[in-house]
């Protein structure tokens, strides 16, 4: 039931935007927003089955840690 809620709530928020992108003909506008879309839609439905999702936090920290080498005093 509650795959079917999110399901219901993305296709509205979908047939809300989609139509004015296509109308327009804005079509990179339309690629971006299903890349963006459809990751979310998928995480989404990943959760509400129950997957443990990693949280994104963990490799926002690594890519400052280890790509950007920064690191940052702890906060008191």
């Amino acid at each position: 039931m509650n795959v079917f809620l999110v399901l219901v709530a993305f296709a509205a928020i979908a047939a809300a935007n989609l139509p004015n992108l296509i109308k327009d003909k804005l079509w990179r506008d339309l690629i971006i927003y299903a890349v963006i879309f459809l990751p979310t839609l998928v995480l989404g439905v990943l959760v509400v089955v129950g997957v443990a999702v990693p949280s994104p936090i963990k490799a926002v920290q690594a890519l400052y840690r280890d790509v950007l080498h920064l690191s940052f005093p702890p906060q008191s």
